[in-house]
């Protein structure tokens, strides 16, 4: 029995020791296969690296959208410019296909234009737009003249950036969900300044501020420039980051070739592209892995092409599959690393309790509040209080306005505003040039200048001086008071001196054949020259019915005469010395200073003098009838009552209305002139700097008369011509013919046309 029970208890224990190996090696293999599929935090680092390279830098977003699709992680991102914008808003979570709606929301156009939206303007600035170099602007102050920072200020880009990026909590850069680094050039040590820390869209606006389109930033105590300028590839930057593998994408835009013939354009370009290619090459040999994207056919400045740029990134990958692909983690680690990231949150108030503003000096306070208080209590909408910084910034002795979310002490949520005003004012000069030839030894010039003040009280009183020189020589002076904070109504006193030099012709001077019909041997010929000499000075209040219209009244002086330099033929004017009353309205609502493709343009008058009435309007409208092409619609008519026979008014005859008399060449009290015509783009011309010539073709129907209106006595006619133009700058070849006078040839160039 007891050698039994041994055997049985022998038996038990090796069933024991057996089912315990067993267990043992069970949880054993576990852990291995648990250990095979566990996430490698020690994985080697990848940092991607994002050039500059304009709208190349679209390419970006292909490229991540293929690292995405091969489930290769990315743990940190440097970017300089284009690529600083791409990668910034990456690294705070947004999807691919968050980029490409980023992308496609923009309006590029008004990103890069240099003054601010027409639509957002006063009448007067837009009046005043027409006659003036847009780019060309200088500033007057205690040290002296200054010019301005950039083409463009950057305010546009500034509000897009912070329109898509909103208001982030988190100021350092390395708790993003992927971190990041903004590259930028600090133009006082002339050194790679790179940005870690402090709010995203400042960051990236700086990195791209190109030099010659986009204005420096000040900004964490220094002056910042386009990263590309030093440090165009910042390889070095994600090595110090923490990158163990670093892949490049390198987007920029390759040299051209320079020789004898190239222009000093393309020369200067070049010389600039030079130091920005020869740092990339330097940072391409530190690079692991370089990307190429093939973007043979695409410019830096095509954004419309998107969907190419993006095509072209993933294409870029795809080519670089058999060195890339050892990066790959299973769809099981890569989802652990994109999970692991945290989450950026936004602060979005829900009520807005107050505005503040900061970094203004010479605009009040008052002013500012009075066009913001509209918002207050009222819920926070991202794309409300980015029209808001752009109707503050229409000022133009501002800069940019940009906003962020504070808090105050009471816990409360609110706006604040920074304010940057021009550093180069606070007097400004812009220029503009005017040259009209018609090849027949009658060529006007005219040098333009204007004189602004602005903020010259805390209400933002204004003073204006237009000055002429050449063909015609005029002081023009206004001092411009609004009466409230609102600027909807104002008092404005002007000043008015000039000499305008004109040709006679022949018997359409004399005043007595003014109006008569013309037949084939009528005398169009230069005979002599007569100045006229105009001063007035009057008082207007005025108000500012919308932004897009004006009406003033008030109360006028104004004498004329015409002087004979050449020929002694003399007659009378119509104003002389007369004093009176003036009604004004303006009405405008165009697209563009030139050649604009939807709106109305309206200017009407009603003046009421001892010796002499008249009525003038001149209203002119454009319709869009496809992407290159519009209509154009006008009708313009001089009424004027009381004026004795012989003496005249108005001169007509020209380009701009009967295109087969010379210009001023028809002289008269009465005209009406109609206008039908349309103008499109030949988009298949791309000329350098100018872009696609436009081809405008203007049919005109109506004439002069001295006191009365024959209608059977109209003239017909036609011009054509086509026209370059940069912004508001214009250069117009074309030719003109109407019955009874004569097939002309003219030439434009300048402002103001």
């Amino acid at each position: 029995m007891d050698k039994i029970l041994g055997t049985i208890t022998r038996q038990k224990q090796h069933m024991k020791g057996s089912s315990a190996r067993k267990l043992f090696l069970v949880i054993f293999l576990v852990l291995i296969a648990a250990d095979s599929f566990a996430y490698d935090k020690n994985r080697p680092k990848i940092g991607l690296v994002l050039s500059g390279g304009g709208a190349r830098g679209l390419a970006h977003i292909g490229v991540l959208r293929a690292l995405e699709q091969k489930k290769i992680p990315i743990d940190y991102i440097a970017g300089t410019s284009i690529g600083s914008i791409v990668g910034g808003l990456y690294a705070t979570g947004m999807s691919t296909e968050d980029l490409e709606w980023v992308v496609k929301s923009i309006d590029w156009e008004r990103v890069f234009r240099p003054t601010a939206d027409r639509k957002k303007q006063q009448y007067s600035a837009k009046q005043a737009d027409k006659n003036y170099f847009v780019d060309l602007e200088l500033g007057l102050s205690k040290s002296g003249p200054k010019s301005a920072k950039g083409f463009v200020g950057g305010q546009q880009l500034m509000l897009e950036l912070q329109r898509i990026v909103g208001s982030i909590k988190t100021q350092n850069f390395n708790d993003y969900p992927i971190p990041f680094r903004a590259v930028t050039t600090d133009l006082n040590t002339a050194e790679p300044y790179v940005i870690d820390h402090g709010d995203l869209a400042m960051a990236m606006r700086a990195s791209m501020a190109v030099p010659l389109v986009f204005g420096p930033i000040n900004h964490q105590g220094r002056f910042l420039a386009d990263g590309g300028i030093l440090n165009n590839l910042p390889v070095d930057v994600a090595r110090q980051m923490g990158a163990d593998i670093v892949i490049a994408v390198n987007i920029s835009s390759p040299l051209s070739h320079i020789n004898e013939s190239s222009s000093i354009i393309s020369v200067s370009y070049q010389s600039v592209d030079v130091a920005l290619i020869q740092n990339t090459i330097q940072s391409l040999g530190l690079a692991d892995i370089v990307i190429a994207p093939s973007l043979k056919n695409l410019g830096a400045t095509d954004f419309d092409k998107y969907k190419e740029f993006i095509q072209a990134g993933i294409e870029s990958v795809q080519r670089k599959s058999l060195v890339l692909d050892h990066l790959r983690l299973n769809v099981s680690d890569y989802l652990t690393s994109v999970d692991s990231r945290n989450i950026l949150i936004q602060e979005i108030p829900k009520v807005i309790d107050f505005v503040s503003f900061i970094g203004n000096k010479r605009t009040s306070v008052e002013r500012l509040s009075n066009k913001t208080k509209h918002i207050l209590a009222k819920p926070f909408v991202t794309s409300e209080i980015q029209d808001l910084a752009s109707e503050l910034a229409i000022d133009n002795d501002i800069l940019t306005v940009t906003y962020r979310v504070v808090s105050n002490e009471i816990k409360q949520q609110g706006i604040e505003f920074t304010i940057e005003e021009k550093n180069w004012g606070p007097d400004y000069l812009k220029f503009g040039l005017k040259v009209a030839d018609d090849f027949d030894s009658n060529t006007r010039i005219s040098l333009l200048a204007r004189h602004h003040r602005y903020n010259i009280n805390h209400k933002g009183g204004e003073w204006i001086n237009d000055i002429s020189v050449g063909s015609v020589l005029q002081w023009r002076s206004e001092l411009n008071q609004p009466l409230d904070y609102a600027d909807k109504y104002f008092l404005s006193a002007n000043f008015n001196l000039s000499k305008d030099s004109r040709r006679f012709y022949g018997n359409i001077f004399n005043p007595s054949l003014v109006g008569q019909q013309l037949d084939d041997e009528f005398d169009i010929q230069p005979t002599g020259e007569y100045d006229i000499k105009e001063y007035s000075f009057g008082i207007d209040w005025g108000v500012n019915i919308t932004e897009n219209s004006e009406f003033r009244s008030g109360l006028w002086v104004m004498d004329q005469n015409v002087v004979a330099v050449i020929n002694n033929s003399g007659f009378k004017t119509a104003i002389d010395r007369a004093i009176g009353f003036r009604f004004r309205y303006g009405l405008e609502t165009l697209d563009k200073a030139i050649f604009s493709t939807t709106g109305v343009d309206l200017k009407s008058e009603i003046a009421l003098f001892d010796k002499v009435q008249w009525l003038n309007f001149d209203y002119s409208q454009r319709f869009l009838v496809s992407e290159n092409t519009a209509l154009h619609l006008g009708f313009q008519g001089d009424f004027v009552n009381s004026a004795d026979d012989g003496e005249i008014q108005f001169a007509y005859g020209g380009l701009e209305n009967f295109a087969g008399f010379p210009q001023h060449s028809l002289l008269g009290l009465n005209a009406i002139v109609m206008e039908f015509g349309a103008f499109t783009e030949l988009d298949t011309i791309n000329l350098p700097i100018f872009g696609s010539p436009k081809f405008i073709l203007k049919g005109h129907y109506g004439n002069v008369w001295q006191h009365h209106i024959k209608l059977e006595d109209m003239i017909y006619g036609y011009s054509a011509g086509i026209s370059l133009d940069v912004v508001n700058t214009v250069v117009f070849l074309g030719s003109g013919y109407s019955n009874g006078g004569d097939f002309r040839f003219y030439l434009r160039l300048g402002t103001g046309f």
